[in-house]
């Protein structure tokens, strides 16, 4: 069950899911608090420009005051109020009049959290509210806002969560008059994120297990059709190979599996037929030189004999003990022929004279039934190939030829090259071969239904044919009942080297 791939897909969904919901929460944490800091930050520097508006406000109200502006006269700029202010500081006055203005501004008792200091980092004003988040007055900060950057900083202070802090420095003329320090806590930004966390720490998990069922549900619809295969494949035996499984109409790698098992099946089918039929062939074809070496046997164990019929009788021995090997050699060639072409040899070979070869091997029957042999042939002629087998198609057609064309009949042999093939042609005088069997001759273990001839494995046509397709070739038959049959061999022709 655990290696199942049912198992196996839901916990890669799951798994891949897990790390996705994993990473999209950090990114989901981390934006968030990002974001939120950011808020903080500008409320902070909107509170330090608030705080410089109102110390200019109040440098201006001062010098309104001093100077008693008339009606048509000159009116200052801010710039020149500026430098007034910058000249004061220079004078060592600016000092107290932030004092001045720090004490007003506690008459109004600000509610944010706010420090002043001046150029030399002294602290002039801070709210009560600031002093309560004890910020401490960090010496480098001091110094880097001096050189007019805006400093942030968080810090965890006494009695509180984390404390945000910027020293905002106001510069003018391109120098830092002073230097406005705004605090808040990130009290509510960290119990923000922690509720945050929760509800990811939380609902990860009960995704993760609601999606599991999800996968698990799915991945089952998806293999049910791969169940079923499996159990009708369990029902299908070697007694059973023609059966085939139902095939899922999905459109998708189920029906493809679907077929090609039935496509195996089928070959599996034809392998134990040929298995069957090579089985039984091998005893067909061995039974009648066996018995007639057993009978030969028999007979000449029952009394002695002369010298002569002993002769006689190992004659008839060695006889069938060609027949016998000649038959294996037969099997074991068609055996051969489910191993492919790769497992050939090939050479140039000279067909007029492998064929006369053959003649020689056939002599004796010929002589024997006295059958007349027109043999036509055109020059050498070169293919290529295995020679054993090629050799084995000839002897095999001729040796069909001889066993149907009675005595005293005629077969004729033509072998020429025509159209860039060599062509061997070879016609008997036998009885021919019907309409109906013609199709199914070259079968390798074809049964012969005709009366006139005993039973045949057809073994020999049979190879004939997966010989000559192996070597790129074709055979075609031609016959009418009663006036014998005319086989036909093309091979591509070959240069001799």
């Amino acid at each position: 069950m655990i290696r199942s791939i049912r198992v196996t897909l839901t916990l890669w969904y799951v798994g891949i899911l897990a790390v996705l919901l994993c990473a999209f929460g950090w990114i989901l944490y981390t934006k968030v608090g990002v974001n939120l800091m950011k808020d903080v930050d500008q409320i902070l520097i909107s509170e330090a420009n608030g705080i410089a508006d109102s110390i200019f406000a109040f440098w201006q109200a001062k010098w309104e005051a001093e100077h008693r502006l008339f009606e048509g006269s000159r009116q200052e700029t801010l710039a020149e109020h500026l430098g007034e202010i910058e000249k004061e500081s220079i004078r060592g006055d600016f000092t107290n009049f932030l004092s001045r203005w720090a004490h007003e501004l506690t008459e109004l008792h600000p509610a944010h959290a706010m420090q002043v200091v001046d150029q030399n980092g002294n602290p002039v004003f801070a709210t009560k509210t600031f002093g309560q988040l004890h910020v401490p007055l960090v010496n480098e900060a001091i110094r880097d806002a001096k050189k007019g950057r805006t400093i942030y900083e968080s810090f965890y202070a006494p009695e509180h969560d984390r404390i945000r802090v910027i020293l905002y420095p106001i510069i003018e003329n391109g120098r830092v008059l002073y230097i406005v320090q705004t605090a808040a806590t990130l009290k509510q930004i960290d119990s923000s994120l922690e509720r945050l966390k929760l509800g990811l720490f939380g609902l990860i998990p009960l995704t993760l297990i609601f999606a599991t069922a999800v996968g698990w549900f799915f991945a089952t619809i998806a293999l049910k059709p791969i169940g079923r295969l499996i159990k009708q494949a369990r029902n299908i035996t070697a007694e059973h190979l023609h059966e085939r499984v139902d095939v899922p109409k999905t459109g998708d790698e189920l029906e493809e599996l679907g077929k090609t098992f039935n496509d195996m099946l089928a070959r599996l089918e034809r392998a134990f037929k040929r298995l069957r039929q090579f089985s039984a062939a091998a005893s067909h074809e061995l039974r009648t030189p066996l018995t007639i070496i057993k009978g030969e046997l028999e007979v000449a164990l029952r009394s002695t004999r002369d010298v002569q019929e002993y002769q006689r009788v190992l004659k008839t021995q060695l006889e069938a003990l060609d027949e016998m090997i000649d038959i294996v050699e037969q099997l074991l060639t068609l055996a051969r022929s489910e191993e492919g072409e790769e497992s050939m040899e090939w050479r140039p070979i000279e067909l007029t004279h492998l064929i006369e070869n053959v003649f020689g091997d056939w002599r004796k029957i010929i002589r024997d039934k006295a059958i007349q042999i027109n043999f036509v042939k055109n020059g050498p002629i070169w293919i290529r190939g295995e020679q054993p087998l090629i050799q084995r198609v000839f002897s095999n057609l001729l040796d069909n030829a001889l066993k149907h064309t009675p005595a005293n009949g005629h077969i004729r042999i033509e072998m020429v090259s025509q159209n860039n093939e060599a062509v061997f042609i070879i016609e008997d005088s036998g009885p021919g071969i019907s309409k109906q069997e013609q199709p199914y001759i070259f079968d390798k273990f074809f049964t012969k239904r005709s009366v006139t001839d005993n039973d045949s494995t057809g073994v020999g046509l049979g190879l004939c044919r997966w010989i000559v397709e192996a070597h790129q070739g074709k055979i075609e038959i031609s016959s009418e009942p009663g006036k014998g049959a005319r086989f036909k061999v093309l091979f591509p022709l070959s240069q001799p080297n």
